[in-house]
């Protein structure tokens, strides 16, 4: 696959001049523009205080109308018994013969790294948009501008903005650094368990940007991002019409709440950053450099200073035990299989900490500030 993006990636820059032009092209004008203008230094610093931001009216109100169209457009087309293309009603949400946008699919390997698996989360649908072998043919479609237009523009503008007003993340400026994906939830509880977006190598996602495009969604109707900064408080970002949510790949928890709406659309923008520091090393290994017992001294500030590190990533299923145990079978109890599975690895985890005492102390002690700050701290409901 990662030839294929390469090939897919390298052909489009050599075919820009040619295929960006009429409405692809403005489209991609205008979300670089938008781009430029709201990921300013308000953003970073909302991201490097609380770990993620949110932006309302992220793009032109027509601009985000074509892009929800196109994408009702891409997940209107079925392939037919004959393996032709038939549109299809995005009315029939549960269709399973979806041409563009196929079922979910989740790499999933045991703890100890003696199975692997591929599990399907229900009632998601998604593709990348650099798989060239299922959408190049709509390229040159002037039914996916908006949509095009946007994957051209996100290859560098992201990147550059971030550069200009954060440029400690470090962010990699190749387009083949990035992944759009676009996906629709069609309802029936189908959600996310809790996950960081980069669990460890080999991953190197920085940054996280995901845009809503749901002009009917409604109080009620589910779908909710939460994010959860380590051992601070929750926010819960509803998938409002034309909102850009953002957060750290790497060190934001989040999930997706069970969604009861007929159709949910999102474009996830994922941007690569360089984790190798000057000596070689990487900073992107989930390896806890503390003393427990020093770290007991002062439980607030170690929960503070691994807020802002990836390294909690070796701590949040303990710490967040019960949240991940109900959000794997939210997730997954409808799901012909893998709920079980990822159940045993969450408790051996679970298991593989509290075998070391010190370990489980500090675990214990986080368990217990998360409550007292859960408990003098209301959710944000964005």
């Amino acid at each position: 696959m990662r030839n294929v993006r390469n090939v897919f990636e390298l052909a489009i820059a050599r075919r820009r001049a040619v295929v960006m032009t009429g409405a692809s092209s403005a489209v991609a004008r205008d979300v670089t523009n938008a781009v430029d203008a709201h990921i300013t230094c308000d953003v970073a610093r909302a991201l490097e205080r609380d770990g993620f931001a949110v932006v309302d009216a992220f793009l032109d109100d027509a601009v985000a109308h074509a892009l929800r169209a196109s994408l009702e457009r891409l997940a209107a087309v079925t392939t037919d018994d004959d393996g032709g293309a038939a549109n299809a009603s995005v009315a029939s949400p549960h269709a399973r013969d979806r041409k563009y946008l196929r079922p979910n699919r989740t790499h999933f390997t045991k703890t100890d790294g003696s199975a692997r698996y591929l599990f399907s989360k229900p009632n998601i649908y998604e593709c990348d948009l650099a798989d060239a072998e299922t959408l190049g043919e709509t390229r040159d479609d002037d039914a996916y501008a908006a949509l095009w237009g946007f994957y051209d523009a996100s290859s560098e503008a992201f990147a550059r903005a971030f550069a200009r007003v954060a440029p400690e993340l470090r962010l990699e400026p190749r387009a083949e650094k990035r992944v759009v994906k676009a996906q629709l939830n069609v309802g029936g509880g189908g959600c996310f368990p809790w996950h960081y977006d980069n669990p460890g190598p080999p991953s190197n996602r920085a940054v996280t940007a995901i845009l809503y495009l749901n002009p009917q969604w409604r109080d009620g109707d589910g779908g909710e991002l939460v994010l959860q900064p380590f051992c601070a408080g929750a926010a819960r970002v509803a998938p409002r019409h034309n909102r850009l949510a953002i957060f750290y790949s790497d060190r934001t928890l989040h999930r997706v709440m069970p969604s009861t709406a007929s159709t949910r659309y999102a474009l996830t923008v994922w941007l690569d950053g360089n984790f190798t520091t000057p000596d070689g090393s990487s900073t992107n290994a989930s390896v806890l450099e503390l003393n427990a017992s020093e770290a007991m001294r002062d439980v607030a500030a170690t929960a503070a200073t691994l807020r802002q590190s990836n390294a909690q990533r070796a701590l949040s299923r303990a710490v967040y035990a019960d949240e991940y145990e109900q959000s794997l079978v939210e997730c997954m109890s409808n799901a012909p299989r893998g709920m079980e599975e990822m159940l045993e690895a969450h408790y051996e985890h679970c298991r593989a900490v509290k075998k070391q005492p010190g370990l489980k102390a500090l675990v214990d002690a986080l368990r217990e500030h998360r409550r007292q700050v859960e408990a003098n701290t209301r959710e944000k409901v964005m």
